[in-house]
């Protein structure tokens, strides 16, 4: 597999994994919220739970640039970016 393959392999997977904890949370979210007592307690697991999920919202956002920049990137290119990468992910992604 070219260098190329495997980043963007590693971006995809990645990408795969923070779009899945979204979904996770919202659900967990949503029972928690039906679990709550009142208004408050909601609001309160709503904004719990937004930051999360914007955060990992922004990282697939990245992602997304990233995988784009390396699906144009020429081979002179690629050692730049991978080590920008490598930087970014978790260190299990790497």
């Amino acid at each position: 597999m070219s260098l190329k393959d495997s980043l963007l392999q590693k971006l995809e997977t990645q990408s795969e994994k923070w779009s899945k904890q979204i979904d996770n949370l919202r659900s967990e979210a949503d029972a928690r919220i039906a679990e709550a007592r009142d208004e408050a307690a909601e609001a309160e697991v709503e904004r719990e739970f937004a930051e999360k999920i914007k955060d990992l919202e922004g990282r697939v956002e990245t992602a997304r640039q990233e995988l784009s920049n390396l699906r144009d990137a020429g081979e002179d290119k690629l050692q730049d970016l991978k080590a920008r990468i490598d930087d970014w992910l978790p260190s299990n992604a790497n």
